[in-house]
């Protein structure tokens, strides 16, 4: 019983090690991985601004690119410094082991040199031959020879302890100091990251002191900017309550057609798609007469799930695996950064004016393509005199929105699947900004899309 409880004790150290062990591992692997996306994404950064620098013209967009590129940083310098304490922990980790091995291996030899000495001791083949002869009987001569032959037996092993501990203590040497160059080139590039984030804090600073000269120049353009987005945020209101009506209508009509069915009228013989409502559910009151007369049963009818969005089938389907998928949609655009998140803000240069961004705008590279977050129909494209082109996509009652486009590759009623491309995202040629801003609305209310998107 006792043993077998020593044997559930061991397995489950092992158990708890091995778990241990590749939580370690998990967690390295996903430092590392942000580690090269948050790289990535300074990389991109950098290539924004430096086509938007191209045009010569200190724009609100650099503004908000460097901001996004200096929490990209920072976040970068964050990743940087857990690492580094990560291996500082596995570090002293493996010194503790060393220091064991070492003590190991130390008390290993020791006692291999006195057995080394006792055996020189009795090392004559006289002295082993009378400690077999000197025995009682044959029995204690046969276990005098077994304790022999094991003696030397346990000295083959320890030598063999010995090489092993020897080798382990050398490959943890090895691991040590790969760790400690590691940890040295992390600490190195930390802090090249620091003098960076420095660096570009300052130039920020003179940016922003540089544009505030403008502030009611740029004052006057957001308020103009904001009477053009409520406008458009008035249109795709509009559209989409228009579709949420149309979709009550068809559900509407579906009932009636399905009661229609119900009490035995046939679609094309008694009533086709041209029928009102009205004449339709007067045909209904009819037949229920009729069968009422003739004492006929009719079907009962089926109950209906209550919703304020009424679906059919394939967009109840629609809806419930674009839901079902939310933290793993695909970004709107290839490679992108998002330089202002949902919600209200306020101005970083403007400093009364408050904005408020009914989606994200993804910042990105001149002659990238918008793409379709998820299968759906083109709901309608909306081409706005002298501006930008913006696309409504609906997945059942839920619905993706696309602006500033220079040119697309739909049309209104198209069906779309997801990474579908839609059109060109439009370049400023004044600021040579590229930004595509993408909303999600479930029926009419507006979500943050940030969460529905898959990670980088």
């Amino acid at each position: 019983m006792l043993r077998c409880a020593k044997q559930l004790l061991v397995l489950m150290f092992l158990c708890f090690s091995v778990v241990a062990i590749a939580q370690r591992d998990d967690r390295k692997q996903k430092l590392e991985r942000q580690k090269i996306r948050l790289q990535d994404e300074i990389e991109l950064a950098n290539k924004i601004l430096l086509e938007t620098r191209n045009t010569k013209k200190l724009s609100l967009s650099n503004v908000e690119t460097v901001e996004q590129k200096l929490r990209l940083r920072q976040n970068l310098i964050n990743t940087l410094d857990r690492e580094t304490e990560m291996l500082s922990r596995e570090s002293l980790k493996l010194q503790k082991e060393i220091d064991t091995l070492e003590a190991q291996v130390a008390n290993l030899k020791e006692d291999y040199a006195e057995m080394i000495r006792q055996a020189r001791k009795s090392s004559d083949n006289y002295s082993r031959l009378m400690f077999i002869l000197s025995s009682r009987d044959f029995n204690q001569a046969l276990r005098r020879l077994e304790y022999l032959k094991q003696y030397s037996e346990y000295r083959r092993r320890q030598v063999e302890e010995i090489k092993q501990k020897e080798n382990d203590l050398s490959d943890k040497l090895v691991e040590l100091n790969r760790q400690k160059i590691k940890k040295e080139v992390l600490k190195a590039q930390m802090e090249d990251e620091r003098n960076k984030l420095i660096a570009e804090r300052n130039e920020q600073q003179q940016a922003i002191a540089s544009l505030s000269e403008k502030e009611s120049e740029i004052t006057k353009e957001l308020t103009e900017k904001q009477v053009q987005a409520k406008k458009l945020e008035n249109e795709i209101q509009r559209i989409i309550a228009a579709e949420i009506k149309k979709a009550k209508e068809a559900a509407v009509r579906r009932g009636i057609e399905d009661e229609a069915k119900r009490v035995g009228l046939v679609f094309g013989k008694d009533f086709t798609n041209r029928t009102t409502n009205r004449a339709l559910n007067d045909l209904i009151d009819k037949k229920k007469a009729e069968l009422k007369a003739a004492n006929k049963p009719v079907a009962a009818k089926p109950s209906a799930p209550a919703s304020s969005f009424s679906l059919t089938p394939e967009a109840t389907k629609l809806a419930a695996g674009f839901a079902a998928n939310k933290s793993l949609l695909p970004w709107p655009v290839e490679r992108g950064l998002v330089v202002q998140g949902f919600g209200p803000y306020r101005h970083p240069i403007a400093k009364s004016v408050v904005m408020n961004n009914n989606g994200i705008d993804i910042a990105t590279e001149k002659g990238s393509k918008a793409r379709v977050a998820f299968d759906g129909e083109v709901s309608k494209v909306i081409r706005v005199p002298g501006g930008a082109i913006t696309i409504i996509v609906s997945h059942g009652n839920y619905f993706t929105i696309y602006q500033n486009l220079a040119e697309v590759y739909v049309k209104s009623g198209d069906k779309v699947t997801a990474k579908q491309e839609l059109g060109l995202v439009y370049t400023d040629p004044t600021e040579g900004k590229t930004i595509l801003h993408f909303e999600l609305w479930k029926e009419t209310q507006m979500l943050d899309p940030q969460p529905w998107l898959a990670g980088k």
